[in-house]
């Protein structure tokens, strides 16, 4: 959830639709990219569909992008999750 707020805050700003780039966050929240704290919280905002992928920034998955993408969509279901 951190990440995601994190998105929020310095990119999204609660509109949805809004494009992320989930890896400029992780370093401003001091996570690793590439570590399994990373990509434990890409899985879960992933799965909770708050984070949709941008299929138009697909390239080969390596360290730094483990799902393959370069860029996020912000969805409603992230607004909801912030608003608790």
């Amino acid at each position: 959830m951190r990440l995601l707020r994190i998105i929020n805050d310095t990119q999204t700003h609660g509109e949805e639709g809004a494009r992320a780039d989930p890896t400029r966050a992780a370093h401003e929240a001091g996570l690793d990219v590439g570590s399994e704290r990373y990509q434990a919280a890409m899985a879960y905002l992933i799965e909770q569909a708050a984070l949709l992928a941008d299929e138009h920034t697909a390239f080969d998955v390596g360290d730094q992008h483990p799902h393959g993408y370069a860029s996020y969509f912000f969805t409603r279901r992230a607004v909801k999750l912030l608003e608790g």
